[in-house]
């Protein structure tokens, strides 16, 4: 039996992304589980939404931030699996059955940018700044993550229950691994092909967040580390 999905889109100022995205993910046969969380976009990403039947749209009247976005995706979701993917196209919506297979015998399923080589396109420090996150979060969380902020991923309902997620910005993404991780899971990860975006501008400001990052990842392993161990679990 199939898992019911469904699939949290974040979205600001993506107009030139969000009709391929919808195209791409109707034709994966996705589109009537999709949920987009528009941040306060300033062109017109929700009138192009809005011409599709099925989207369930989320506004925020003002930029929240990308954890807020997810945040906001995750709680509206009913289905067994939650599947979270950026409409910025880097990351291809075909992939999803590739993340639901993954998902039959893992809570967490990373789809990682560096399992098949190095990514084209990806610039020299940005490959080494994920590299080096990736594996201090490894050594502190026990996991054997490569691309600890990839933009797309798929969580099993019953593994997101009981998670506390406050952060608002990109460190959301932090925050929810070490969270997953403190509740005993092992996050897997599946090869998948990047291709760097065409169109837009990245949201992402690289060295703020790995300042951040570097704050709150010793943050979260001290509060691991004053909580009973929990058994691990796939």
């Amino acid at each position: 039996m199939q898992p019911s999905v469904d699939v949290v889109v974040p979205v600001f100022n993506e107009e030139a992304n969000v009709d391929e995205f919808y195209r791409r993910l109707s034709q994966a046969g996705y589109a009537t589980s999709l949920i987009v969380v528009d941040n306060a976009s300033t062109d017109r990403t929700v009138e192009r939404l809005q011409r599709y039947p099925g989207v369930r749209l989320i506004r925020h009247e003002s930029n929240l931030g990308y954890g807020a976005s997810i945040r906001d995706g995750i709680a509206a979701c009913q289905g067994n699996v939650v599947v979270i993917i950026d409409a910025d196209l880097e990351y291809p919506p075909e992939a999803i059955p590739d993340l639901l297979v993954a998902l039959e015998h893992h809570s967490a399923v990373y789809a990682s940018r560096f399992l098949s080589g190095q990514p084209g396109g990806m610039p020299f420090l940005r490959r080494l700044g994920n590299g080096a996150i990736s594996s201090i979060f490894n050594v502190l969380f026990r996991q054997r993550t490569t691309d600890l902020y990839t933009g797309m991923k798929g969580i099993r309902r019953d593994a997101l229950r009981g998670l506390v997620l406050e952060q608002n910005g990109f460190e959301h993404v932090l925050e929810l691994s070490a969270r997953l991780a403190m509740a005993g899971h092992r996050i897997h990860e599946i090869p998948v092909t990047y291709v760097p975006r065409a169109v837009g501008v990245s949201k992402m400001r690289h060295i703020p967040e790995t300042l951040k990052y570097l704050w709150l990842v010793a943050r979260y392993r001290l509060q691991w580390s004053r909580r009973p161990a929990q058994a691990v679990t796939t």
